[in-house]
């Protein structure tokens, strides 16, 4: 399974949280917000920013330079 950055996903396209790397201020935000290795999440709508699930849960996500989120596809 490729590993790729979260915004390479394509709309309805699911994948497994596998490292999310940068500011350890946004890391620990995004794991407050539910986005811990192994979450599996869904792209609703990719762009920036992107929507993904996560559950029940949607999440607006703005990929910036502080932060990475890595997914296994």
């Amino acid at each position: 399974m490729p590993i790729v950055p979260l915004e390479l996903l394509a709309a309805g396209e699911a994948a497994k949280i596998v490292d999310i790397e940068g500011d350890p201020g946004m890391v620990s935000r995004l794991h407050e917000m539910g986005l811990n290795i192994d979450t599996e999440i869904t792209m609703v709508q990719s762009g920036e920013p992107c929507i993904i699930a996560v559950g029940n849960h949607r999440l607006s996500i703005r990929c910036e330079e502080l932060v990475v989120i890595l997914v296994e596809t």
